[in-house]
């Protein structure tokens, strides 16, 4: 069904290649601001989508793709243009397509499991944002390099987590155990 929030969510993925043309024209300031407008629809998107009891499942599928999309590919391009490390754009990707594939195995082998982001997710979420706010801000490069560390750290931390937790219910199911 397509609500307000959903649409929202749409406007959130549109936004993806305005972002892209603007880092690839040299307008670091206007993909801040439509990353910037991007951040907000996602808060946005959320707030609606409760506030007017209007959560479906397609917001549910689209609400975490567009955030992943939009992550990933200024990660991914912000490496290529030198704005980001090569390293951490690889560390931030790897984290993603390792929770993927375990959420595909866990899907398989369970049939089905609630998606949670946890505390230390969002708070990776947050950093992987910031250090993007950062970069195209221009920030020192001091704080810059301080933003890539922790970013760095939070989201292997949190893939290692994922990874814990994934496996954790992988055995819970292979005992027989209702997955958690």
């Amino acid at each position: 069904m397509l609500n307000v929030p959903n649409c929202i969510t749409l406007l959130r993925l549109f936004l993806i290649p305005v972002i892209i043309i603007a880092l690839l024209e040299g307008h670091p300031r206007l993909a801040l601001l439509f990353f910037i407008v991007a951040g907000i629809s996602d808060a946005l998107d959320g707030f609606l989508a409760r506030a007017l009891k209007q959560k479906t499942l397609l917001g549910a599928i689209l609400d975490p793709i567009a955030d992943k999309l939009l992550i990933n590919t200024i990660y991914i391009l912000g490496a290529y243009l030198g704005l980001l490390p090569d390293w951490l754009a690889v560390i931030v990707i790897s984290r993603d397509v390792m929770i993927l594939i375990g959420f595909l195995i866990l899907t398989w082998h369970t049939r089905k499991i609630e998606v949670k982001p946890t505390v230390l997710s969002k708070g990776t979420t947050v950093a992987q944002i910031s250090t993007v706010v950062i970069t195209l801000a221009h920030f020192s490069e001091g704080i810059k390099a301080l933003a890539c560390y922790l970013t760095a750290g939070l989201t292997i931390v949190s893939g290692m987590h994922y990874l814990f937790l994934g496996l954790k219910m992988l055995e819970g199911n292979k005992k027989g155990e209702r997955p958690a």
